[in-house]
C-alpha cells in the first residue's frame, strides 16, 4: 500500500450529502462507483467507495492486469462527523481540523487527483488537501494551469509551483 492523502474542512461536520457530491464529481470525470461500503467500527463511522473508469474495466475483463493504469481507479474513505482530536493543524485555517476524506494509495494517481481536486475546489474553495504538504484551491489552480505538469506534484512543496 502506498501513500495516502486527505481532505480537511474547517468549522462544519460533513455528511453523506458531501460524499454524494464527491461521487458526482468522479461520475462527471467518467468514473463509476461501487456501493458505499460501511466500514464503521465502534463509534467511528467510515464509508468506503471504489471508483474505476471504462479503461480499467476493459483491461480487467480482458485479463490485462499488468497494464492497469493507476489513474483509472482509486478508493476513498469518508468519515462524517469526525471528532477534532483526530485532526491536523492546518496553517491556512489557523487551527486543528479533522480530515474527513482519505484517498488510499495515491502513488501513480497524480493526473486523476489533480482533475478531481480542480473540480472539487470549485465547490469547496476553503478546504485543504494534504499528502506531504498542504494544498489550497490556489495551489491546485496554479498547478492545473501549468502545462506540462509533473505526475508526482502531490509530493512537491506548493511554494515551488
Amino acid at each position: 500500500m502506498g501513500a495516502s492523502a486527505s481532505l480537511f474542512r474547517k468549522g462544519k461536520y460533513v455528511t453523506e450529502k458531501d460524499l454524494d457530491i464527491i461521487i458526482d464529481i468522479f461520475t462527471e470525470m467518467g468514473f463509476y462507483s461501487s456501493n458505499k461500503v460501511d466500514m464503521s467500527s465502534g463509534e467511528r463511522v467510515c464509508l468506503s467507495v471504489s471508483f474505476f473508469n471504462d479503461e480499467w474495466v476493459r483491461k480487467w475483463d480482458e485479463d490485462e492486469l499488468d497494464s492497469l493504469d493507476d489513474n483509472d481507479h482509486i478508493i476513498i474513505y469518508f468519515y462524517p462527523n469526525v471528532e477534532i482530536e483526530l485532526g491536523e493543524y492546518i496553517p491556512s485555517m489557523g487551527e486543528e481540523v479533522p480530515d474527513y476524506l482519505n484517498f488510499e494509495d495515491i502513488s501513480g494517481r497524480g493526473r486523476l487527483l489533480l482533475e478531481f481536486l480542480h473540480r472539487y475546489f470549485k465547490l469547496f474553495p476553503e478546504d485543504v488537501f494534504m499528502e506531504m504538504h498542504f494544498y489550497t484551491k490556489d495551489d491546485i489552480d496554479k498547478l492545473y494551469a501549468k502545462v506540462p505538469w509533473n505526475e508526482t506534484w502531490m509530493y512537491e512543496d506548493p511554494k515551488t509551483f
